[in-house]
């Protein structure tokens, strides 16, 4: 389950790999299997202002890539009583076996719209 304080210990951290197992939405259900859904883990990296996210532990169930249903921010905000701004980070989603070094995660963000083909919804 997503944890503020995990948050704050790493704030500024260059990367969180972080499970999301449950598409928004499903947000009972995550809790009760102890979970994260795809938004709350934008959330932990959000508010540990983290460089790129790297989502995993899909569950088999849906075997689809999840919507991310969080837009850009670009205003100025109060975190943690330093002023930042808030910026877009890479969000790649990873699968087994697949191998990313820190200047590839920028690409592998960009590729989620091709394997969103690859493994389409029950609704496309």
């Amino acid at each position: 389950r997503p944890s503020n304080l995990f948050a704050d210990v790493a704030y500024g951290a260059d990367l969180l790999i972080h499970e999301a197992t449950f598409e928004d939405g499903m947000e009972e259900d995550a809790v009760m299997k102890r979970h994260s859904t795809v938004g709350e883990a934008i959330g932990v990296a959000g508010r540990m202002n983290a460089g790129a996210l790297v989502l995993t532990h899909f569950s088999q169930r849906y075997p689809k890539i999840p919507p991310l249903n969080e837009k850009p921010r670009a205003e100025d905000d109060e975190v943690g009583g330093k002023e930042e701004r808030k910026k877009r980070i890479p969000i790649a989603f990873a699968f087994d076996f697949m191998r990313l070094a820190p200047h590839t995660i920028e690409l592998a963000a960009k590729l989620t719209p091709a394997l969103r083909l690859l493994y389409p919804g029950e609704e496309e």
